[in-house]
């Protein structure tokens, strides 16, 4: 184990409920508006298998922005816009925070080190939790 000191910058949860993506999912604006192409082309993908799946990844993605946004704690939020906070996956299906543009730039002005999350979802809501170490 590391001797290495971590502080936190800051830590956002977000709760969602599902259904509200029912009607947000076919509206093409909010989905350019509120998600990466990356995202958005994931969710389509999933939409041709389960309905039900494609909105958990929407409301698991949103709670996850969400909880970014909250944990840089109103730090020039004006530079973390969604599209720039994109929530991939790793190969073993694990979420990770890929910042882009402004918010990248952002975060390396703070000295970000990392980002953690955690998306949880169930029939009827999904959850993030996020914590930002800086150095």
């Amino acid at each position: 184990m590391s001797n290495r000191c971590i502080k936190i910058l800051g830590i956002g949860n977000d709760i969602v409920k599902i259904s509200r993506f029912t009607v947000n999912s076919e509206n093409e604006r909010f989905l350019k508006r509120a998600f990466h192409p990356v995202e958005i082309e994931k969710f389509k993908e999933l939409k041709l298998q389960s309905q039900q799946n494609a909105l958990q990844y929407l409301a698991g993605r949103w709670a996850a922005k969400e909880s970014v946004y909250k944990a840089f704690k109103g730090i020039e939020r004006a530079k973390l816009n969604f599209q720039n906070i994109r929530i991939l996956s790793n190969s073993d299906g694990s979420p990770y925070v890929d910042l882009i543009e402004n918010s990248l730039d952002l975060s390396k002005q703070l000295n970000v080190t990392d980002i953690h999350i955690s998306i949880s979802h169930d029939t009827d809501y999904a959850i993030a939790n996020k914590s930002i170490s800086i150095s």
